[in-house]
């Protein structure tokens, strides 16, 4: 546990409560939200459960870092500072949307603030390569960091990339939120190994498997495997154990899938990351009733964005062209090459199909 005065709350780990009950909050009430109006037109993967990592990833990360999510991303787009009224607005389709309400959740972007999400399995890992080679080549100190799931260790392109950021001693952190399942298939019905992170240390990319419940210890941890990115030590590896409450996508109960039991989900309950946190800040000295002050204010925030999202105008079709079309060319493009003759040399015989 990180030091603090006897009695005094540390006003970190209070930050940690505040951004995790606003992640907590903000998808409770989107839940309860989705359905009955049925205006929120995309699908959306809630992470009830999930709120620790990006609450302390929160506490480390430098505006000029980049962070790329899979599209459980909710947190950890405010984690990087974006708009609470700027997300719901996007789910909701409207011009006021982080993109304006022509990507949705799982797409969910924040390009000033360094920030994308996306669907595809394993794409999160390819920008922050690409970022931290050019934050290595620039010489400065700041981080990419590349959220999956472990369900994107199935994918090719997750070694390729680990394999060139440990070659070239980049500074990039990877973060594996292991909640056990790949949408609804759990790890043991995947590989034969369930031992992640040593596909990590095979590339060596050093690593490091933490309790994704408790707050506290991410937040010392990842401070200090950002510390050493940031000195030149070269791409990390950290696998979080956590778990979501909710449905792999949207707010319905997949319990009728069949793929995991009611008496599973207590069983995390019972190990709540929000719940363990306001424990500490009690024991440390916290009041209770300014816990729930916290609580009542990010209630009201949480309302008030979905209030104004749903005033809030749709985009234009002209806006949505223009996200896809243009009569321009970039600036980038300083001339056009005519009349190329390419080098290969025909004259082959045709293949045609044989027996060997």
């Amino acid at each position: 546990m990180t030091s603090r005065t006897r009695g005094v709350p540390n006003a970190s780990h209070v930050d940690l409560y505040r951004l995790m009950k606003l992640i907590r909050r903000t998808e409770e009430i989107l839940i309860e939200e989705y359905h009955p109006a049925d205006e929120m037109r995309c699908p959306i993967h809630f992470c009830v459960g999930q709120e620790a990592t990006p609450a302390a990833l929160a506490q480390v990360l430098r505006p000029e870092d980049v962070l790329t999510s899979h599209y459980r991303s909710h947190g950890y787009y405010l984690a990087k500072g974006g708009s609470l009224r700027a997300m719901v607005a996007e789910f909701y389709g409207k011009a006021t949307g982080a993109n304006g309400g022509l990507a949705g959740s799982m797409e969910l972007g924040a390009h000033h603030l360094h920030f994308s999400s996306g669907a595809i399995v394993g794409g999160s890992v390819l920008i922050p390569l690409g970022s931290a080679f050019a934050q290595k080549y620039r010489g400065r100190d700041d981080i990419s960091v590349a959220v999956l799931g472990d369900g994107a260790l199935d994918e090719g392109v997750v070694y390729e990339v680990l394999n060139l950021a440990a070659l070239h001693r980049l500074p990039v952190l990877f973060i594996c939120e292991n909640n056990g399942y790949a949408a609804h298939t759990p790890v043991e019905r995947r590989a034969a190994s369930t031992a992640l992170s040593g596909r990590a240390e095979a590339f060596g990319v050093p690593a490091l498997k933490l309790d994704g419940n408790d707050a506290v210890l991410l937040l010392r941890e990842l401070a200090a495997v950002e510390t050493k990115i940031r000195s030149g030590g070269g791409p990390a590896y950290v696998e979080v154990n956590t778990y979501r409450y909710c449905a792999h996508v949207g707010p319905g109960d997949d319990q009728a899938l069949g793929y995991r039991t009611d008496a599973e989900i207590e069983s995390w309950r019972k190990r709540d990351p929000i719940g363990r946190l306001w424990d500490t800040l009690i024991e440390s000295g916290a009041e209770a009733k300014e816990l729930l002050e916290i609580d009542r204010a990010i209630d009201l925030e949480v309302r008030a964005a979905i209030a104004a999202a749903k005033e809030a105008p749709s985009p234009s079709l002209g806006d949505a062209l223009a996200a896809n079309w243009a009569n321009t060319y970039s600036p980038a493009v300083t001339r056009f090459i005519t009349d190329v003759s390419g080098e290969f040399k025909g004259g082959q015989s045709e293949t045609r199909l044989a027996p060997y």
